[in-house]
């Protein structure tokens, strides 16, 4: 299991270090650049290239182990492969591309907003069109303890869009979305491998390798932007691996609220999309600022650009390790939910009174 997660993580990071430097050039080069906003951070243009790194290296790393692994003369797999490697990559071929088709969907949509500026609803539009085609025309769908199809399916398209639009507002600082999306994909992955599991941890790992390669260029301060075209590729990703992994293990102690794992590991976007929402409503929810994110708010106190990104992931972790212990028993489930949600409500408590202002020099 090591070495598995070492040889999907490092080769996706190499790749995607490698790549990322390029996708910035061909972002400059056909006008994929973020402009300075009043709604944004950076005072100096950025390429949108980050996304495309990402796509790329996951095409590269996960379909290419994919054909090798199905191919490859036997002598040619490492020997800490299970033997029945070949049998398992070729029941979860169609499942593979289905991810696939969709993560197409969701990049697509994310490319037309970075490079036309969609308005918020014909945007929220194609997302929901996008989740309803890869839950109801691909079969990529959740059941969330209920045997009526429709209820599921329904479940799970508003299940998409939460991630992927968590993830996209979570993008709201450099390095922010990235890390929280390293750290996100290696406990969904740690998870699986506990209860046994080779598929989910395998496109995980590769999808928090690719976003460790390009964190290099995006970590403040940033050269290299993830784009809505890599915050809806990375959101995606996260919701539909969630919704293809196996949970319940009757056989090893699981109950059924550990369905729930995902949910836990991405609490900190879905609770900054939460706040932020809130405190718009009185406005205009779908306007965005440049003071309502957790990175905003730590910024105004202060806090050096690198802080928010550290403190994202650190929480994401945490996030992870409670999640993680939930496959342990349901009566770990109330004490952790409690602790994980005191943790939260606290920082974000704290990070929304606003800083005391210096008083002016008379």
């Amino acid at each position: 299991m090591a070495e598995f997660a070492l040889v999907a993580f490092g080769a996706a990071a190499v790749v995607g270090s490698a790549l990322a430097p390029l996708a910035r050039w061909a972002a400059r080069t056909v006008g994929l650049v973020a402009e300075p906003r009043p709604d944004r951070l950076h005072t100096e243009p950025r390429p949108y290239g980050g996304g495309i790194a990402v796509a790329d290296t996951l095409t590269l790393v996960v379909g290419g182990s994919w054909l090798v692994g199905l191919y490859a003369p036997a002598e040619w797999l490492p020997g800490w492969l299970p033997p029945e490697v070949r049998a398992h990559l070729s029941a979860r071929t169609a499942v593979l591309l289905r991810l696939a088709f969709g993560a197409l969907v969701f990049f697509i949509i994310g490319l037309l907003d970075d490079r036309y500026d969609l308005p918020a609803l014909p945007k929220f539009l194609l997302q929901a069109f996008g989740a309803a085609l890869v839950v109801v025309g691909f079969g990529i769908s959740a059941t969330v303890w209920t045997e009526s199809a429709w209820a599921g399916q329904a479940i799970s398209i508003l299940w998409l869009l939460a991630v992927v639009n968590a993830t996209n507002m979570f993008d709201h600082g450099d390095g922010m979305a990235a890390a929280v999306g390293v750290v996100a994909f290696a406990a969904l992955a740690a998870g699986q491998m506990m209860m046994g599991e080779w598929f989910v941890p395998g496109v995980a790992l590769a999808a928090a390798g690719a976003l460790a390669g390009f964190l290099i260029y995006n970590f403040p301060p940033a050269s290299l932007f993830l784009g809505d075209a890599g915050s809806h590729l990375v959101g995606y990703l996260f919701g539909a691996l969630a919704m293809v992994a196996r949970y319940y293990f009757p056989e090893k102690g699981t109950e059924e609220f550990v369905v729930l794992v995902p949910v836990t590991i991405f609490t900190l976007p879905l609770t900054d999309m939460f706040y932020v929402v809130v405190e718009r409503l009185p406005k205009n929810p779908f306007v965005g600022d440049a003071t309502s994110h957790l990175a905003h708010r730590m910024l105004a106190r202060g806090a050096r650009p690198w802080v928010p990104v550290l403190w994202a992931a650190g929480l994401t972790a945490f996030a992870g390790i409670v999640a993680n212990l939930l496959y342990f028993g349901s009566f770990l489930m109330l004490p952790l939910w409690m602790l994980a949600g005191m943790v939260f409500g606290i920082v974000y408590r704290r990070l929304r009174r606003k800083p005391k202002r210096e008083e002016a020099d008379p």
